[in-house]
């Protein structure tokens, strides 16, 4: 039997997150709705406050709820602290 071939794809996209030290808990639920109801999450960017892997840390505790493929892309805020690849190194490992 042939599998039918896909209509459509269902992306959720989402920008200037700045996740903070004190972020913890305040996306799970909608990450867990998007896990849900889309095919494919886009963070495009800004996902925290200050650039600190921390944050980042903080951000991929939040993600742990999405099964679904994840792209993204870094923007300004994750560079100011000086550590895009620690945060990059971080978002990767967390997946």
């Amino acid at each position: 039997m042939e599998t039918p071939m896909r209509t459509h794809l269902r992306i959720a996209a989402m920008g200037d997150l700045h996740v903070s030290k004190n972020s913890q808990g305040v996306f799970q639920p909608l990450f867990t709705q998007i896990n849900q109801s889309a095919d494919v999450l886009l963070l495009c960017g800004d996902f925290t406050d200050y650039g600190l892997p921390d944050e980042a840390r903080v951000l991929v505790r939040e993600l742990a709820v999405v099964k679904i493929p994840v792209i993204a892309v870094l923007g300004n805020h994750d560079y100011e602290g000086g550590k895009p690849h620690e945060i990059r190194q971080i978002l990767i490992d967390g997946a």
